[in-house]
């Protein structure tokens, strides 16, 4: 009997219509809380924090639909000895944790875009909608180029999202990123919780139909994407503190409230590779992982010294002496910034030591320059030329050998710090601060082209070159008037007139649904990262490395 017919005969699973099965019928309990295959879902109430009768522990904790789903794929599951049950029932965990948190999103979402929801105030909202609108209007509507009341088709609001994720915090967030994500993740469970951005997008876009994704519905998104990841650090958080054989309403001295931080900030920077869980396994695994991360993350040290101070500062306010795990959750969130911080440092460090070598201030340099030749900063860049190649970092074309594009070079996944299963971390993007602001001068002005040309002369703090000038009018002429800031010609134009910020747009990047008016393209993220010979070249010269990158 083939296995199919097997799980087919003996577990009815429940569709996203909620059908009910028939009388009679035999069933197994996945372990899935919230996913039994004999009732039908019922209806969403975040205000309530209810998501399905077997939810009552999340609901109890406060956590939502979407965050108690996303906590369960990311806790280990239970170990069971190998048999066809076993397997039948892990396919339908899989199966009913797709489904389950398909559900929490769309009770998430709706809840936000109702503006009843308890982790999102109409405040916020407003703020992301002021901080969208320049990008918004500068992109193609579902009404056409020039008229920016419609809302954005997918491939906008794709690029819209990831753009804001990635000047807000230098997050390329899964599922956004218009050039595709840059690592395999390790779990069928892990792999779900990266889909949650790209999947959360369909869902709206599937919701508002052909009248395009709006401001609104674009705030709503950002919101609850915020709101999701911050509640799974804090299930993150509350993973590393039970492993300390801490109770979440209980409380933990000075060392013990160190170790849960040291530990969660590890598994934040390691578990991209090298676990099958978001959250971590157990203590001896934390702490293998802390011990691991000190020896190959340069900045840790500086992370743990945060760390240690938070925690005496939160000391010395507690009458008791101790920690709760609210303290502790707060100065988690406070780590993470500081994380954030260290790997914007470590990545200007780099910028510097490129700009003070030959060609380094033009934003392009000799690749020999940079191999281990007696240069002294030979260390600087490891990775094969194949991935440098598919990156679009290598130029070929300079008589005295190949050059190192720099901008393309520094914004690579291998220069991607912390990851988790939502985002990869890493270095700030000086370009889009540039796009920001011509973004919102373009919004405003009457006569765009001359708007741009005074930014870029203040940016510059010198005329532009008359080459660079007869090149942007004929962007304009050739596009029947329209300035495509997020076009192919447009990033080309930038790359000439910042080459240490901008990078050289790479053909591949454009050959999606949108054409030449914003990437748009289906291939993987830098997809030479991800191969196995990329992999080993690198984990073979980390020693001694400025920088170690940890997506690949």
């Amino acid at each position: 009997m083939c296995l199919s017919f097997l799980v087919s005969s003996l577990i009815p699973l429940v569709s996203l219509s909620g059908d009910v099965p028939a009388q009679g019928q035999i069933f197994i309990q996945s372990r899935l809380r919230g996913s039994k295959a004999v009732v039908a879902p019922q209806q969403v109430s975040i205000a309530g924090q209810r998501y399905s009768d077997d939810d009552e522990s999340c609901s109890s904790e406060g956590m939502t639909p979407g965050v108690c789903a996303l906590a369960f794929l990311g806790r280990p599951a239970q170990s069971t000895s190998p048999s066809l049950f076993s397997s039948i029932s892990a396919e339908i965990d899989k199966r009913e944790s797709a489904e389950r948190l398909e559900r929490a999103l769309i009770a998430e979402i709706e809840s936000a875009l109702a503006g009843n929801h308890t982790g999102i105030d109409a405040a916020r909202l407003w703020s992301l909608e002021q901080e969208l609108k320049p990008i918004f209007e500068t992109l193609p509507h579902e009404s056409g180029r020039d008229d920016a009341s419609g809302g954005l088709r997918l491939a906008s609001a794709r690029y819209l999202l990831h753009q804001h994720f990635l000047r807000e915090h230098a997050w390329y967030v899964r599922g956004l990123n218009p050039a595709g994500d840059g690592r395999k993740p390790p779990s069928a469970k892990e792999e779900l919780r990266s889909r949650v951005a790209g999947h959360l997008l369909e869902v709206l876009e599937n919701k508002v139909g052909k009248d395009g994704l709006n401001l609104k519905v674009l705030a709503a998104f950002v919101a609850t994407l915020e709101f999701l990841i911050r509640g799974d650090q804090r299930e993150r958080l509350k993973q590393a503190w039970l492993v300390h054989n801490l109770k979440t309403e209980g409380t933990a001295d000075a060392d013990e409230s160190t170790s849960v931080l040291r530990v969660f900030m590890a598994h934040y920077a390691f578990t991209s590779q090298k676990v099958d869980s978001g959250y971590v396994l157990t203590l001896d695994k934390g702490l293998d992982e802390v011990k691991k991360v000190s020896l190959a993350y340069p900045g840790w040290a500086n992370i743990i010294s945060f760390i240690h101070g938070e925690v005496a500062e939160r000391l010395a306010k507690s009458s008791s002496g101790e920690l709760t795990f609210e303290d502790v959750f707060k100065a988690a969130d406070k780590a993470l910034l500081k994380f954030q911080e260290v790997s914007g440092a470590m990545c200007r460090d780099m910028v510097k030591t490129f700009t003070a070598l030959d060609g380094g201030m033009n934003g392009s340099v000799r690749h020999a320059d940079l191999i281990k030749s007696g240069s002294g900063s030979g260390n600087l860049v490891r990775e094969p030329k194949e991935y440098l190649v598919s990156l679009g970092a290598l130029d070929e074309s300079p008589p005295d050998g190949p050059h190192l594009l720099m901008p393309n070079y520094m914004l690579g996944p291998s220069n991607c710090d912390g990851t988790t299963s939502f985002y990869d971390l890493c270095c700030p993007n000086d370009c889009e601060a540039h796009k920001m602001q011509l973004e919102r001068a373009v919004t405003k002005a009457a006569d765009p082209l001359e708007s741009v040309k005074n930014i870029v002369q203040q940016s510059l703090a010198s005329t532009i070159p008359d080459d660079l000038l007869t090149h942007l009018h004929s962007l304009v002429q050739a596009n029947r008037g329209q300035l495509l800031l997020h076009g192919r010609g447009f990033a080309e134009w930038l790359h000439k007139v910042f080459p240490r910020e901008c990078p050289k747009p790479r053909e591949a990047d454009f050959r999606g649904m949108a054409g030449n008016t914003m990437p748009d393209a289906d291939t993987d993220f830098q997809a030479t990262a991800t191969s196995l010979e990329a992999r080993l070249a690198l984990e073979a010269g980390h020693e001694g490395l400025a920088f170690v990158p940890f997506v690949l």
